[in-house]
């Protein structure tokens, strides 16, 4: 069965990542894959960000992935670094989020057979 982590470094409205990151993370699970983690890099730190507010027209991206993290049990994780330099805390993150250093993402990356990433790069 393959395994896939998945990488964003783009906040939550910018290129639509998000929306293509959550419908592709849906079909992998349909397809009886496996998800190892989501890690966000860069600015994709905002999207764990779960005081947001959308108004009633835009949707709540930070909500949809964190019903869908805790549907799927999924981990998800920031970087540490980038999410000191946003100046986020802990305690804002949706549930299920957390913060982690890039040696996460490596080990997450060395047990799955493809990385996936959305974004710019950082």
């Amino acid at each position: 069965m393959a395994t896939y982590t998945f990488m964003v470094s783009t906040e939550p409205y910018k290129f639509e990542a998000m929306d293509s990151l959550l419908n592709l993370c849906k079909a992998v699970i349909e397809k009886g894959r496996s998800i190892k983690g989501i890690f966000f890099y860069g600015s994709g730190v905002y999207n764990i960000k779960k005081d947001i507010e959308t108004g009633i027209t835009v949707r709540n991206l930070p909500t949809r992935l964190e019903q869908f993290i805790k549907e799927h049990n999924i981990p998800v994780a920031g970087c540490t670094t980038w999410i000191g330099l946003c100046g986020l805390k802990e305690q804002c993150f949706i549930d299920g989020a957390k913060e982690e250093g890039l040696g996460e993402l490596s080990n997450w990356t060395a047990e799955s057979e493809k990385l996936i990433m959305f974004g710019t790069g950082g």
